[in-house]
């Protein structure tokens, strides 16, 4: 380790996670209070979430070979100094189409976090014990969703959405003192430019394949799960969001667990199969539940499996993406493989509810969502376990 202690790295790589997806989270908490202030419907508030997303999966690419070029400790400022900046933009905002035009800007550290942040790490941290630093990292959306949707609404309350807001510019703040005094090593842009016209390994595009799919997969899930339960299982609005909780606590645990198994014993792609088959699983139970063959109490396990799979893809995935990518690529292979799955994300809980509008049925969705899955399971099989195969030097291995 070089420049940060593995705590600090943590903490630094956690805090920059959840800055880039905070946007997101403040258009879906504070929704009510946005819908009051500007006089928009639904859609519109659905928009600002949908246009920072989009805007993140497609400017990944293009931060994963600006890291390269500039340095891990540089870009991973520009997200943190980006996101205070949007916040800060956000919280005072006068008409509907500034927030709109502000959420399109923060797409863009939204698409530079993690480029950013899986580079730190390798200049930061050695092969072989990236595991837990990585599962931390990931799971800071986790935290940042979880301290939003209490503190958000509380201070709101206390004060107004705005305040709410400006109060969480605090957070990149926190980051930047985080990396206060560090710099990138010299020869980094030269070590970057060596691989510029160099194709990525099968084994990184394998995992972007994975990681589009499983998005579709998941977004749908995700997305629909709390809906599914009252519409269809009549459970209380109470009681179906109890099922996201579990999902985001079993997904925190997850995002912290699996790397370290994955880099130390069982190896990325098994990994990857094993998460892809426990989400299968939780799709088919839910479709099960909807044509009435299983109680519906089998919600909460299906829960448990989907936070304790798909939700954790992502911490494997960008771990794999770190130690199967060659020297001075690491933020183009992440670029890569967020374009994938981001889009993925943008896309499957609009598919999903297209399917119950037009076949009045969440079963058809759940059974193409447990399909998806299989598939990844599958896809799985052409992703190494670690290092220690041959498609990560061999560079032409595409």
């Amino acid at each position: 380790m070089r420049s940060l202690s593995k705590v600090r790295l943590g903490v630094v790589t956690a805090l920059t996670m959840a800055v880039a997806t905070f946007p997101i989270i403040i258009f879906s908490v504070l929704a009510s209070d946005l819908i009051d202030e500007f006089g928009v419907s639904r859609a519109q508030i659905g928009f600002l979430v949908t246009a920072t997303g989009l805007v993140g999966a497609f400017s990944s690419p293009f931060f994963g070979r600006l890291t390269d070029r500039v340095g891990a400790v540089r870009t991973t400022r520009g997200v943190l100094a980006a996101g205070a900046v949007t916040v800060t933009a956000i919280a005072i905002s006068p008409v509907y189409a500034a927030l709109g035009a502000v959420a399109l800007v923060s797409g863009l550290p939204n698409g530079g976090t993690n480029p950013a942040t899986n580079a730190l790490i390798v200049d930061n941290v050695n092969p072989g014990v990236r595991g837990l630093v990585t599962g931390v990292k990931q799971s800071g959306v986790q935290f940042g969703t979880f301290l939003g949707g209490i503190l958000l609404p509380f201070f709101a309350g206390i004060w107004n959405w705005r305040v709410a807001v400006a109060i969480f510019v605090l957070v990149p703040i926190s980051g930047l003192v985080g990396l206060w005094g560090r710099k990138d090593e010299g020869g980094t842009q030269h070590h970057a430019e060596k691989w510029v016209d160099v194709p990525l390994p099968a084994s990184v595009k394998w995992i972007a394949i994975y990681g589009a799919i499983s998005g579709v997969a998941t977004s749908a899930i995700f997305g629909f799960l709390p809906l599914f339960a009252e519409e269809d299982q009549l459970w209380s609005a109470q009681a179906a969001g109890t099922l996201i909780a579990i999902v985001g606590v079993t997904g925190v645990v997850a995002r912290v667990s699996w790397p370290p198994l994955a880099e130390r014993r069982l190896g990325y792609g098994p990994t990857l199969r094993i998460l892809a088959l426990a989400s299968m699983v939780s799709a088919f139970l839910l479709a099960l539940a909807g044509l009435g063959v299983v109680p519906s109490w089998v919600l909460m396990p299906a829960s448990l499996l989907l936070g304790g799979g798909a939700i954790a893809w992502n911490a494997v995935g960008m771990l794999a993406v770190m130690d199967l990518s060659p020297p001075g690529m690491v933020g183009k292979g992440t670029g890569v493989v967020l374009l994938g799955f981001l889009t993925g994300l943008a896309v499957g809980a609009p598919l999903l509810g297209l399917s119950v509008d037009w076949l009045g049925t969440y079963v058809p969705g759940w059974i193409a969502s447990a399909l998806l899955l299989g598939t990844c399971a599958v896809i799985a099989g052409w992703i190494p376990s670690g290092s220690s195969d041959s498609s990560r030097t061999t560079i032409a291995d595409s």
